[in-house]
């Protein structure tokens, strides 16, 4: 089993060791975002460098990356805060009170058209001038396109209401996310055809499938992303909620060459369940915030064990907040380098 680790602090963490600032910049400004990801990157390297975390003249990304259901978001009307030392935020639930007659209605094309998208497609232009043909958007020249899934955009969009709607009007819900991959889709052909990328692959981000019961995960959601799933060579999935009462349907997913897993999931199960899948199962930041060294080890070994039967990990070491202990973090990658020796 070869394993990795993906690593990622958030910004409050460097806002509170660096004086960094975010804000609309970081998304907008790509020098001011060139200039923060150098230092975050010295920064790592000076408190990490000893197990091979970043490196002396780090370089910084050629991609804008805006999480994409952010994106959509903001098309239909939500609003973005952009704190100076988070990430940004989207505001509402502008689908709250539209009836699904009305949200079928929306033109996914004028959604291609809002001035967000202009916004993202004139910062390539800045990326270009910059990177050369390095410079991408969302990661797509990589090939993958990565989006949340219909359900969690749809969630995001109506709030509540759309759990009701799955369990009493489940062609209303249907429309609903059939309305959100039209409007993935404009979205996405608009961003391609300006960077020329060509789509191989999917990453589907199912941050609130863990909110459902496996009988209507399947019935309602599963369709959905299986079809997104199908329409391309391979596909990765994430629920970053406990998951294990959905695993099985997980598993159904067509041509899923990895999942990432939430805290509170049966990883050994994954395995048993998934074989020949990449699992990237997710360190529960609060352990590793609030525990000694010694326990974080115990805890990272514990979930290495559950999932060495998969035939590559990638441990997913996200979101770890400003109180997090560099000296927690150490003993994570501790613990990786002993199982590799």
């Amino acid at each position: 089993m070869s394993t990795d680790v993906s690593l990622n602090f958030m910004p409050a963490f460097y806002a509170k060791h660096l004086g960094l600032s975010y804000g609309e910049e970081y998304y907008f400004d790509p020098r001011h975002r060139a200039d923060v990801e150098r230092r975050e990157g010295r920064f790592l390297h000076d408190i990490l460098g000893h197990r091979g975390v970043s490196s002396t003249h780090p370089e910084p990304s050629p991609n804008l990356f805006i999480q994409p259901v952010d994106l959509v978001m903001r098309t239909q009307g939500a609003e973005w805060r952009f704190p100076r030392d988070g990430t940004v935020e989207s505001c509402g639930t502008p689908w709250a009170g539209l009836t699904p007659a009305e949200i079928a209605a929306i033109d996914a094309e004028a959604a291609a058209r809002h001035p967000v998208i202009d916004r993202v497609l004139a910062q390539y232009e800045e990326l270009r001038a910059m990177y050369g043909e390095r410079a991408d958007l969302f990661g797509l020249k990589s090939g993958t396109m990565t989006i949340h899934t219909p359900y969690t955009t749809a969630h995001q969009l109506c709030g509540a209401k759309l759990l009701e709607l799955l369990l009493l009007d489940p062609e209303g819900a249907s429309t609903i996310l059939a309305k959100v991959a039209d409007i993935y889709h404009a979205l996405f052909r608009r961003i391609t055809a300006r960077t020329g990328a060509r789509i191989e692959r999917i990453q589907l981000g199912d941050c609130a499938a863990s909110m459902l019961s496996e009988a209507t995960y399947r019935a309602r959601v599963l369709p959905s992303n299986a079809a997104l799933a199908a329409a391309h060579g391979s596909a990765g999935y994430h629920s970053c909620g406990p998951s294990s009462h959905l695993l099985s349907a997980f598993a159904e997913l067509p041509g899923m060459d990895s999942i990432q897993l939430g805290p509170g999931t049966n990883i050994a199960r994954a395995a048993a369940l998934m074989p020949g899948t990449r699992l990237e199962p997710l360190v529960d930041p609060l352990i590793v915030r609030n525990g000694t060294p010694s326990a974080v080890a115990d805890y990272v070994d514990a979930v290495l064990a559950q999932a060495s039967p998969a035939p590559a990990v990638i441990l997913c070491a996200w979101s770890f907040d400003r109180e997090t202990p560099v000296g927690n973090v150490d003993a994570l990658y501790s613990v990786v380098e002993d199982r590799l020796r």
